[in-house]
């Protein structure tokens, strides 16, 4: 980066030309003790159009890398549009200002300037490489594969290109391909330690997402073998083990997250999702609610249901309400888990007022009227409970269980009056 210029003071009136002072003070209006500021001449480079000299666009460019190889993207634009403004068809700055864009997360105004710049240059690997990170951002997946096919093509020894087309590869599906690319890159990287466990970390999330488990979980230890305390290889794992039903591998590799970073919200989460499907309720109880203003809508409704099995009836029947009132198009079934909460603790008056509450928002819900018939049962009120039943035997999911309730239902009630009518 250029070195700033020092701060400079008002020039001297005097080394402004006659004509020039008396054009300023005479436009101006003003005598000379109040004429206005003269702005001074950039002392930083080579003259300009108006003969003031002016740093060329090669250093704007190479100070704009330099920043942007240190994450500095604000200052990096800053650079790069100043190159623009010294030579407004340098495709260079304007592929340098594209990705600046793109690492502030303006994609598609980025995206548009990569694709002026590798219209006429097709020798930029790295802008190629952004303008894939680009469109991956803006999902537009395929031209992401395209564009990393470019970057690779132009630099096949840059591993992170490499891996960037292998992820968008997986992303499409097409998973073989992906995978020759890991192995391939594996080789080229065996004697670097830190490069060959993003491979494999890669190469795992490839046989992941092909539904290819074991092969998975083994790319991911290899990963964690090398680089046993990087915290994205570890995660990469838990996803893997989730994604495959393994929820005890995954409760140990989120565990040993959270030893690394004890601060990631997403891991207690996750955590705390993967202890519930163990059935450790308490647990997943104590993860959730450690990030408790984080939780999301589904995150609220796992904890609800833990609260739920874990006889805390009325702290999940709250949960439960937080989730029927943040998103009650996506959540309308969650009456049936509060009416389920009070039928499990036995207070079944509640749950028959609950399901009752549901179902004037959610008529034809029949798991609300096959709990409330359930609970008249329990309640001893067999003659409420048929009519009830009978109208939840038109939902194929609850037919069959509720025809039987139904038969066995009339069957309490017709030995209730024959009792009856022998007394």
């Amino acid at each position: 980066m250029p070195a700033r210029s020092p701060r400079l003071q008002r020039p001297s009136l005097r080394l402004v030309g006659p004509a020039i002072l008396a054009l300023a003070l005479g436009s101006s209006g003003c005598s000379s003790s109040h004429a206005r500021d003269v702005r001074p001449a950039d002392l930083s480079g080579e003259t300009g159009r108006a003969g003031a000299p002016r740093t060329d666009a090669r250093t704007h460019i190479n100070a704009g890398r330099d920043y942007l190889t240190r994450g500095l993207a604000e200052e990096a634009e800053r650079e790069f549009r100043l190159a623009l403004e010294s030579e407004p068809g340098n495709r260079e700055a304007l592929a340098g200002l594209g990705q600046a864009r793109v690492k502030r997360g303006a994609y598609a105004e980025g995206a548009e300037m990569l694709e002026r710049a590798t219209r006429s240059s097709t020798q930029m690997a790295s802008a190629f490489r952004s303008l894939g990170d680009a469109y991956a951002a803006m999902g537009q997946l395929d031209k992401a594969a395209e564009s990393y096919r470019q970057a690779v093509a132009l630099t096949p020894a840059d591993l992170d290109s490499r891996l960037a087309l292998a992820h968008s590869l997986t992303e499409i599906g097409d998973y073989d391909e992906a995978a020759g690319l890991c192995t391939a890159a594996a080789r080229g990287v065996k004697n670097q330690p830190s490069a060959l466990a993003q491979v494999y970390r890669q190469l795992g999330e490839v046989r992941s997402r092909q539904g290819s488990t074991p092969e998975a979980m083994s790319a991911y230890y290899r990963a964690a073998e090398l680089l046993p305390d990087d915290p994205e290889v570890v995660r990469g794992m838990a996803d893997a083990a989730v994604r495959g039903g393994l929820y005890a591998e995954a409760a140990s590799a989120l565990d040993h997250v959270l030893r690394i970073a004890p601060l990631d919200v997403a891991a207690k989460k996750q955590l705390g999702w993967v202890n519930f499907k163990l059935e450790r309720f308490p647990v997943a109880i104590k993860h959730y609610e450690a990030v408790g203003d984080s939780l999301g809508t589904a995150d609220r409704y796992y904890l609800a249901q833990a609260y739920a099995k874990s006889s805390k009836t009325d702290r999940a029947v709250e949960l439960f309400r937080e989730v029927a009132r943040q998103d009650p198009q996506n959540y309308k079934g969650v009456y049936c888990n509060m009416a389920y909460a009070y039928f499990d603790a036995n207070r079944y008056q509640r749950a028959i007022e609950t399901a009752r509450e549901g179902l004037k928002s959610d008529s034809a819900n029949a798991c609300l009227r096959f709990c409330w018939a359930q609970a008249l049962d329990k309640l001893g009120r067999h003659d409420e409970a048929i009519p009830v039943f009978e109208a939840a035997v038109a939902d194929p999911a609850y037919a069959e269980p509720a025809r039987r309730e139904l038969e066995r239902q009339r069957r309490i009630v017709k030995l209730l009056k024959t009792k009856d009518r022998g007394n």
